[in-house]
């Protein structure tokens, strides 16, 4: 008795294996935004056209932005102080090398440039490296 009991469990045990396996799969998928290319005043699907200067009225609530945020682009067009670019640097050399040493190099722009471009896993931004590099090329 004791053995038919176990192999119905193990029987019922695999049976729950199999299907589980073949039940239904879940996709796992990135949610992606597609913004329709439209230009003021024309719109997507039909020949119509959206009034121009509508947007008094319908978005948002009744008021226009009056200025835009500061989280696009995110960072890095504007330009750095010689403050900023230090502590980059000094973030950046991590203690590996001081600031002074890396001054102490007389490198072409070229040069700075293949050296900075993710030397032993340290990347910069475009924007960083030229102002880093310009930085560099100054002191």
């Amino acid at each position: 008795m004791k053995r038919q009991l176990n192999l119905s469990f193990v029987i019922l045990l695999a049976i729950t294996m199999l299907l589980s396996a073949c039940g239904a799969e879940t996709e796992t998928s990135t949610t992606a935004i597609n913004i329709p290319a439209v230009s003021i005043g024309q719109a997507t699907e039909s020949n119509e056209t959206y009034p121009v200067g509508g947007a008094e009225s319908t978005y948002p609530a009744g008021s226009v932005a009056t200025e835009a945020p500061n989280t696009y682009p995110a960072e890095g067009t504007g330009q750095m102080s010689e403050t900023e670019i230090e502590e980059l640097l000094k973030e950046k050399l991590d203690g590996h090398h001081t600031l002074e040493w890396v001054l102490s190099f007389d490198k072409t722009y070229e040069e700075w440039e293949e050296l900075l471009s993710d030397h032993h896993g340290v990347t910069f931004t475009p924007e960083e490296k030229d102002q880093v590099i310009q930085y560099l090329m100054s002191h």
